[in-house]
């Protein structure tokens, strides 16, 4: 009894087998496992050059995919243009666990968590005595209760450090005591390479204040840092009376509670 085994053999219009095993489709030089060459225009030898790799697709012996490129690093490497997901929509996340989806510098897609993504929140860990020398009297505040990657504070020097140009939204606020009527209430931030104000909120006191609820003052400003390990210092200062206490916490008959505190937030 004979048995007829019939072979079929489907060849795709340009598609090209080469002698090392690669496919190749308008191309008979495949870089790799599977390549195809959308505009047909790839040497018959060598490198294809970037120009002509911008419409090339290519499958890895990896398992890579390369478009546009013929040597992807990464298991999806997309070299120019931009990535499309339609009716996205029709799959919420949810804000409290999900991660925020970012690109390196290289593109590299990568996830950072909520809570370490621009927030930066610390404050005065115990009372500070200021000077009459506005510019000595850096604030020293405690270990930041919130940071990010963005951020590196100093709690022996004070100093803030940035470590990614752009704009920072900081509110400052301090709350002043021991102090004469007429007093001025200051508070400022430091550019630490020049010594020069980069921002600075002040009030005038009509009363001497004493004790342990003192007078609050705040401050409120944009930060244009322009380039990564920038550094800043806070700093509070009265005048007229040459002394004051800047408060870490009020208390009162109604309780007891944080007041002078910083909080930055990276904006863009």
């Amino acid at each position: 009894m004979k048995k007829n085994i019939l072979i079929l053999s489907v060849i795709l219009p340009g598609m090209i087998f080469s002698q090392t095993g690669r496919v190749g489709i308008n191309t008979e030089n495949p870089q790799n496992t599977f390549h195809i060459d959308g505009n047909k225009d790839n040497p018959s030898t060598g490198v294809p050059t970037i120009l002509q790799q911008a419409n090339d697709v290519i499958f890895t012996n990896t398992g890579q995919v390369g478009i546009g490129t013929t040597t992807p690093s990464q298991n999806l490497d997309v070299a120019t243009g931009n990535v499309r997901v339609r009716t996205i929509n029709t799959n919420l996340g949810n804000g409290t666990t999900d991660k925020r989806v970012v690109a390196d510098a290289n593109g590299v897609l990568k996830t950072i968590d909520n809570d370490d993504y621009n927030f930066f929140h610390t404050r005065l860990a115990g009372n500070q005595t200021l000077s009459s020398d506005a510019l000595t009297n850096t604030v020293l505040f405690g270990t930041p209760i919130a940071t990010s990657p963005f951020y590196s504070y100093n709690t022996s020097t004070g100093v803030l450090t940035f470590n990614s140009e752009g704009l920072y939204f900081v509110t400052y606020q301090g709350g002043f005591t021991d102090f004469a009527a007429g007093s001025h209430l200051l508070l400022g931030i430091i550019n630490v390479a020049t010594g020069q104000y980069i921002g600075r909120g002040s009030s005038w006191s009509a009363l001497a204040r004493s004790g342990t609820v003192g007078q609050i003052s705040n401050y409120t400003t944009m930060i244009n840092v322009p380039n990564s390990g920038y550094q800043v210092r806070f700093i509070a200062f009265v005048g007229t009376s040459g002394s004051a206490v800047l408060l870490a916490n009020e208390t009162g008959s109604s309780g007891s509670g944080n007041v002078t505190n910083l909080t930055i937030q990276k904006t863009r």
